[in-house]
C-alpha cells in the first residue's frame, strides 16, 4: 500500500512535465519550439508543431529568456531594447502607436510554474515532507501534492488526540492532495485559499488482554483521512527561490475510533476532533 501510493505520487509529477522549449519574446509573445542551436547573436529553432519543417532564426535582442523542456530557465536578454513601432501608412492612428509602446515585458517571477519545497516546520516533528505545487490557468490556480515520512518514535503535538487514546502510537507517513485558488497573480507576495485532503498512516499497541490487571498488547495499524480548508501566502523572493507558509484546519471524515476513559470513568471521544496541519516551507521554482 505504502509503495503504491508513492509510485502513484511520482507518476503524476511525470505526466505534468513538458517536452517543448518556450521562447519568451520582448514584445510579450511566447513560442513553443525545439531549440537546435544557440549563438552569441541569435537562436535557431524549429516550430514545435512542425519539427520536420524549416529551421527559424531569431535575434537575441528580440528574446527575453528561454524555458527549456527540463524546466530550467536561461535569461538571454535581461534588458531588451524597446520595441519600435512599425512604419505604417499615414492612416495609422495614435491609439495603435500608444498601445505598442505600452507592451509589457514578461514577469520573471511568474515564468516558472513548478515549485518543489520542504516543510521545515514538519522537521520539528521528525517528518521529512516534500510538497510539489503546479500552477495552472495563468497562475490563478495550483495543484499541490505532498508526501512525508516520519522518523519520530512517538506522535507529535498536533496528533495528541491519537496519542492520548492509543498506546505507543507512532506516525508512519502521510500523503495529500490540494487545490488552491490565488486571487492575485502579479504580486511578489501571493495569497491563496484552497482545500486539502490528507491521509495519515500510524501504528499503535492494541490491548488484547487485561487478566489480573496486566495488559497484553499486540501490534496494530490505523489511518486517518481528513478534509481541510487551507489559507496561506507564497513569497516569491526570486524567480527561483520561494518561501511559503500556510495553515489547514478541518475534521476527519474516516478515522479509527478515538475514545478513552479517564481515571473517573468518564469517556472522552476525540473521533471527530479538529485536524490541523501547518506549513513553513522553503522551495525551488523551476
Amino acid at each position: 500500500m505504502n509503495r503504491a501510493l508513492f509510485i502513484l505520487f511520482f507518476l503524476v509529477l511525470g505526466f505534468l512535465s513538458y517536452s517543448q522549449d518556450i521562447l519568451y519574446l520582448s514584445n510579450g509573445d511566447k513560442l513553443s519550439a525545439k531549440i537546435t542551436e544557440i549563438n552569441p547573436t541569435d537562436v535557431k529553432y524549429k516550430d514545435f508543431t512542425n519539427l520536420g519543417g524549416p529551421t527559424y532564426v531569431i535575434s537575441n535582442s528580440e528574446l527575453v529568456l528561454i524555458q527549456y523542456s527540463n524546466g530550467t530557465t536561461q535569461v538571454i536578454n535581461s534588458n531588451p531594447r524597446p520595441i519600435e513601432p512599425k512604419k505604417e501608412s499615414p492612416v495609422t492612428t495614435n491609439a495603435k502607436l500608444l498601445e505598442t509602446k505600452k507592451t509589457k515585458l514578461p514577469n520573471l517571477y511568474y515564468m516558472n510554474s513548478n515549485l518543489l519545497s520542504i516543510n521545515a516546520l514538519a522537521l520539528t516533528n521528525g517528518d521529512v515532507t516534500l510538497i510539489y505545487d503546479r500552477e495552472l490557468f495563468n497562475c490563478k490556480m495550483s495543484v499541490s501534492f505532498l508526501g512525508g515520512y516520519n522518523f519520530n518514535s512517538r506522535m507529535g503535538v498536533l496528533n495528541s488526540f491519537i496519542s492520548d487514546t492509543k498506546d505507543n502510537a507512532k506516525k508512519n507517513y502521510d500523503v495529500g492532495l490540494g487545490i488552491n485558488y490565488m486571487p492575485k497573480n502579479t504580486k511578489r507576495v501571493q495569497y491563496f485559499i484552497g482545500v486539502l485532503g490528507k491521509y495519515m498512516s500510524y501504528n499503535y499497541k492494541n490491548v488484547i488482554d487485561t487478566t489480573n490487571n496486566q495488559k497484553k498488547y499486540a501490534d496494530a495499524s490505523a489511518y486517518q483521512l481528513a478534509i481541510m480548508l487551507t489559507n496561506g501566502w507564497v513569497y516569491r523572493i526570486s524567480p527561483f527561490f520561494n518561501f511559503k507558509i500556510f495553515g489547514s484546519i478541518g475534521v476527519p471524515i474516516n478515522s479509527t475510533n478515538l475514545q478513552t476513559t479517564n481515571s473517573l470513568g468518564n469517556i472522552r471521544d476525540y473521533t471527530h476532533s479538529p485536524k490541523i496541519y501547518l506549513g513553513y516551507c522553503f522551495g525551488y521554482r523551476f
